[in-house]
């Protein structure tokens, strides 16, 4: 992490614990201010715990910026719902019973903590999926690579090995599991070629099962 994100969150959380400790000298200390005071620190720590989280984890930027920003909605909901009922109280107006105010600030960090989960959760799928992305691609370049050293083996069989290039190049990589017998069995019949015999008729085998493996994999979307 830099030293300068380290520092200048320190400040600011220092910032923040003085500015809220200062209201000690200008209000009247009950035992539910001090339960607003406390729950305060609370959300300020867990706030410097997410900026910290996302300076450590800078590569995955767009998924863990969002931590920070829940937890200062946490601390920026949890602060108005305290102010409400310590003005309140401090006017003599309404005072709530503090196992009340202490479950509705449970109820408030229990949503965001679920928040934070879900969000976690979701990064974990979508990382999940571009690795399957990157495999289904990775898988159909090697392919093409394949098709094209047979193309310099065999230059008589150029066009034809060129049309089964093209297919698997506009072919889209990414299809349901259970189209993947059909990527293995083109993946055998280019491997197959190696032997230099029958090319013009398995070429045009291969041609129709990429076919078939898109039109079916259009059909499953």
């Amino acid at each position: 992490m830099n030293k300068d994100h380290k520092t200048n969150l320190i400040i600011v959380a220092t910032i923040s614990a003085t500015v809220i400790t200062s209201l000690f000298l200008i209000v009247t200390v009950t035992a539910l201010f001090v339960a607003a005071y406390v729950l305060a620190l609370l959300g300020i720590v867990m706030l410097s715990l997410g900026w910290l989280y996302l300076f450590n984890n800078l590569q995955s930027y767009p998924w863990l910026a969002a931590v920070p920003r829940t937890a200062r909605r946490y601390l920026t909901l949890q602060i108005i719902l305290s102010a409400v009922f310590v003005i309140l109280e401090q006017l003599n107006l309404f005072s709530l019973p503090m196992q009340w105010f202490l479950l509705l600030h449970i109820f408030l960090l229990a949503f965001f903590a679920v928040l934070i989960i879900m969000l976690k959760s979701g990064k974990e799928i979508v990382e999940k999926r571009d690795g399957e992305v990157k495999e289904k691609v990775a898988t159909f370049r090697f392919m093409q690579a394949d098709v094209e050293s047979l193309m310099q083996k065999f230059p008589e069989h150029e066009q034809e090995l060129k049309l089964v290039a093209d297919a698997l190049r506009y072919s889209d990589p990414m299809s349901h599991p259970s189209l993947s017998a059909y990527e293995e069995q083109i993946q055998r019949g280019i491997m197959a070629m190696n032997d230099g015999m029958n090319i013009s008729e398995r070429c045009d085998e291969l041609l129709r099962q990429i076919a078939d493996r898109n039109s079916r994999g259009v059909i499953l979307k």
